[in-house]
């Protein structure tokens, strides 16, 4: 954990005002054994000893004034990455500032950030505030949960039991604000890396061509160095001059992937359903680095697609972040639209379970010379194709 401290605070929020201010239980043993100390000595008629008691008694008055306005004129700020991933590190920045020219001292922050987040409670000390200026305390956060996780709950409190620890003073800034958690990536396996460069395998009934030259483009007149195997001699016959085969690299396959629907209602929450969200996120974020063009099928009209730069790419994860389990989505429906392609494809559709009848709906989105494959994410099979998510 770092702390700097700087000349002058930054902007933010109001500042704190007039805290609550109460004695601790350590506070409470203190004044009653003072009163009753007192009260001894009164009873007893010394005088003398019953004054002095009195007075320490009347000087707690001023460490309750002293502990309250140690919280006053405090300015607080809270800093956090407009998005992140389930199981990343988060960098989480508090600030507080101190308006007043007296500096404030044995200031801490109670903060439970958001349900399935770890650490649960976060307390971040500020040992001294300078008058006039600012204390930085930079920590870490890993979110459990993906969605826009709202962070202004009523959950933090700033307070502070300086001097002496008799009297405690509270208050709770506000803060405001939310954070879009995405979901968690993994690894993609060889084998289906293979599949979305246009390499097809035999287990996903995918039809074997030669490296770097996958689809015939058209036919053109024979020039002096040309490979003769190219010879196309069908198309030779029927002209009477020799005319050989253009082969162009299939840089134009298109990977689509379609989410299925969860096995139960609800947002968040079924581990299958999660998994598959995860294996989405995974073979998006695989298709940007390896250039690929990709669209991904939700089946609630959102269109989304990535060129060969990555465009789009954040676009889609942010989908992913706060897609629902079922709802209004209907993927089946928006995968028997995709027939017809005019170019090959790869289609990935991942299952939450078992869907009936979706090997035909797979062939036609795929096309004649395109490739299909359907990961089940409630088996342990999916650990073949991606590797790393829970």
């Amino acid at each position: 954990m770092e702390t700097r401290t700087q000349a002058r605070g930054p902007e933010g929020p109001d500042a704190l005002g007039t805290p609550s201010t109460s004695p601790t239980p350590q506070g409470m043993v203190y004044l009653l054994a003072i009163g009753v100390f007192s009260l001894a000595m009164l009873y007893l008629g010394a005088n003398l000893v019953f004054l002095l008691g009195a007075l320490v008694l009347g000087s707690s008055g001023v460490l309750w004034f002293l502990t309250r306005s140690n919280l006053q004129h405090l300015r607080v700020r809270r800093e956090l990455p407009r998005r992140t991933r389930v199981g990343m590190l988060t960098p989480l920045t508090w600030t507080i500032c101190n308006d007043a020219g007296r500096s404030s001292l044995g200031v801490e922050i109670d903060d439970r950030p958001a349900p399935g987040s770890k650490p649960v409670r976060l307390q971040v000390e500020f040992p001294c505030i300078e008058g006039h200026g600012s204390a930085e305390v930079s920590t870490q956060i890993v979110f459990g949960r993906r969605g826009r996780v709202d962070l202004s709950s009523p959950g933090t409190w700033i307070w502070s039991r300086y001097p002496l620890g008799l009297f405690r003073a509270a208050a709770r800034p506000v803060l405001e604000g939310s954070i879009l958690v995405r979901p968690a990536e993994g690894r993609v396996g060889a084998s289906l890396r293979e599949m979305l460069r246009g390499k097809l395998d035999m287990e996903a009934r995918r039809r074997r061509t030669w490296r770097g030259e996958d689809a015939i483009y058209g036919v053109r007149e024979y020039r002096e160095g040309d490979d003769p195997r190219r010879v196309h001699w069908r198309s030779t016959a029927r002209r009477g001059a020799l005319v050989v085969s253009e082969w162009r690299a299939e840089q134009g396959r298109e990977a689509v992937i379609v989410l299925g629907r969860g096995p139960v209602a609800g947002a968040r929450g079924n581990p299958a359903f999660e998994r598959a969200v995860s294996t989405a996120a995974t073979l998006w974020r695989h298709c940007a680095v390896e250039g690929l063009h990709a669209r991904l099928v939700l089946g609630n009209g959102a269109k989304l697609a990535m060129d060969d730069s990555g465009r789009g790419l954040e676009a889609g994860l942010d989908a992913l972040a706060v897609v629902p389990s079922q709802g209004n989505r209907r993927p089946r429906r928006a995968l028997r639209q995709l027939r017809e392609p005019t170019a090959p494809r790869s289609v990935i559709y991942i299952a939450s379970g078992k869907e009936a009848g979706l090997a035909k709906d797979l062939g036609a989105a795929a096309g004649r010379a395109g490739t299909s494959l359907q990961l089940r994410c409630d088996l342990r099979s999916i650990r073949r194709y991606i590797r790393g998510i829970a």
